[in-house]
């Protein structure tokens, strides 16, 4: 009788255990499998991504003269279609402004002056038929002093996410380009092509063709493919995280659900 009073006595505890191992396992068992979701998410995030790519100027308008005479309309134009090979390659659906060394301007406009208008009502026109894209606008500083040097990344603030990728990108850039420790920059709406853009949105300026070293970088494909690698690089590691960070917010409200249980 003694020992069955005992057992009596140890039931509730017994079935208090039994309830935190089983709570304890079922978070566990969701967390297996929200990790799974994330990964395969996360492998198939590019499959689902469109990123629009703008080539900055083009034909007549050749943007920056770089001082050793390279055109920045050139330069710009070679960086996005090696950035559009590699989004490609990875499964992305790409969008370009521009594929070759024109201005895309309305047939019959005429006027230097007038064709920049349509040129740029056209690309508006394309960033905005994807308002689910990532806007990335490729170009190139100048400055009148010519230590000037080093990429930096300029984004608005129409959607919370421009800061997180400019940062991003920024920090990349700075591997790349030893020495640089340019800050990103918030601008206002006086861009045409970003005023109105309510995806996630970055100018690149990637470097300045008023300094010598920057300039003679930037005319060298092998330079200009490094420079897509590293934008690229920068898309992936801001859908990483944005993956990661909907795998952390689903684990605890999976974790919460089961523990008021």
């Amino acid at each position: 009788m003694a020992s069955i009073k005992i057992l009596k006595n140890k039931i509730p505890f017994i079935i208090t255990l039994f309830c935190c191992v089983t709570v304890a396992a079922l978070a566990a068992s969701v967390r297996a499998g929200d990790e799974a979701r994330a990964a395969e998410a996360a492998a198939t995030t590019a499959d689902k991504r469109v990123i629009v790519l703008d080539a900055g100027h083009g034909g007549l308008d050749s943007g920056c003269v770089a001082v050793n005479g390279s055109y920045e309309k050139d330069i710009n134009l070679d960086i996005v279609k090696d950035l559009g090979a590699l989004l490609t390659f990875a499964g992305y659906e790409v969008v370009y402004t521009r594929t070759d060394d024109v201005s895309i301007h309305d047939d019959g406009v005429e006027g230097v002056r007038n064709q920049k208008i349509s040129d740029m009502e056209n690309r508006l026109e394309i960033v905005k038929s994807y308002p689910d894209s990532i806007f990335i606008s490729v170009h190139q500083n100048l400055y009148t002093k010519p230590e000037y040097f080093g990429a930096q990344m300029f984004y608005t603030g129409n959607n919370s996410a421009n800061f997180k990728l400019a940062r991003i990108m920024q920090e990349l850039f700075a591997q790349l380009q030893p020495g640089n420790d340019r800050e990103v920059k918030l601008i206002d709406n006086g861009l045409y092509l970003f005023k109105d853009t309510q995806q996630p949105a970055l100018l690149i300026e990637c470097g300045f063709l008023s300094n010598p070293d920057d300039a003679a970088n930037l005319s060298r494909p092998e330079y200009r493919k490094k420079v897509a690698f590293t934008i690229y690089s920068g898309l992936e590691k801001y859908f990483g995280e944005e993956v990661k960070s909907k795998e952390k917010t689903e684990i605890g409200e999976a974790e919460s659900f089961l523990y008021m249980q």
